[in-house]
This record gives C-alpha cells, structure tokens and sequence, in this order.
C-alpha cells in the first residue's frame, strides 16, 4: 500500500480535493489492511469533496463494458463528502472517510446500502472500528454534534446529495481527475 491514495486503482478524485480530506485519504488508505486495499484498489470509485448536505455513497451505473467483464455494464461509486469538512480535525475527518468507506464496503460485499437503514450509521461506524479507526469514528461523532450545534449546514442526517451529472474527465499523470 505504498501508493498516494489519488493512484489507487481506478479511482477517481476531485481534481478540488481540500487538503483535510486529502490528507484523510491518504492515512485512511495507508492503515486499512492489504485485503481491503485490493479490493477497494478494483472498484470504480469517484471520490468528490463538495455534498450539498452530508456525506454520501451512491450508484452510479455506467453505460459502457467494464474493460475486465465486456458483456456487462460496470458501476462507478459515488463517495461524496460533506464541504463542511475541512472544519473538521484530521482525526474526526479521518472518522468521516472510514465511515463512508464502511458505507460502501456495506454495497459492495453485501448488496446493502446501508445509508438506507435506520441502523446504517452505526453499522457503518462499527465496521470502521473493526478496522482500527475507534478514535477517529469517536472525534467524527463529538465534532458533527458541536457542528450540528452551531447550525452547520451538513447535519447529522446522511442523505444524498441533489442530483447533478457528472463533469468532465481530464486525464493526469498516474490518475484521472474530475475537471471542475
């Protein structure tokens, strides 16, 4: 796992990336273990730091082939986070990335979108614990309450964000950026 997080597979990343979610991707992708990272490294995951509202995984179901299964159509995953978190601290944001990603292991290994269920938040946060980010689920949790206090406009709720079609695809050097 010693590839920066914006060369990880066929991902994808906001060519925007705030440098608090940035360096959240960065640790998130460098702790999880080598069976996570290969499989996460093999989806098609868009990653976009600017939610209308709150954080966020969806489906996006892409009309071409898959270059690896030419007789069926691919999914790309939408990981969409809240723009409220850059005033988050490192630890809590590094919360906020493992519990999207737990949201989207949910979809891919289980079929469950689990943002869906009234239990999908803390199923989501304890999948993250499991996988060794406990202090980082906890300061997410402490901060999104004293956000959610101060009226912040992304609030605890998770629900998607307003539909919008995709920007266009600039390649870079070693990745695929999103053109803003």
């Amino acid at each position: 796992m010693s590839q920066p997080w914006y060369e990880v597979g066929k991902w994808s990343i906001d060519v925007n990336m705030n440098p608090v979610l940035s360096e959240a991707l960065t640790e998130f992708t460098s702790r999880i273990d080598e069976r996570l990272f290969r499989r996460l490294s093999g989806e098609a995951i868009c990653i976009v730091d600017s939610a209308p509202s709150a954080s966020t995984v969806r489906v996006m179901a892409a009309p071409s082939p898959s270059p690896d299964s030419p007789n069926e159509d691919h999914s790309i995953y939408l990981v969409v986070f809240r723009p409220d978190v850059v005033r988050l601290t490192p630890r809590a944001a590094l919360g906020e990335v493992a519990h999207q990603f737990a949201h989207l292991v949910f979809r891919l290994e289980h079929g469950v979108d689990s943002q869906s269920l009234p239990a999908g938040r803390e199923m989501a946060d304890n999948l993250a614990t499991a996988w060794g980010f406990k202090d980082e689920i906890e300061a997410n949790a402490a901060e999104r309450m004293r956000l959610d206090a101060q009226g912040s406009p992304a609030g605890a709720s998770e629900s998607p964000p307003s539909e919008k079609s995709p920007r266009k695809k600039r390649s870079g050097r070693g990745r695929t950026s999103l053109a803003s």
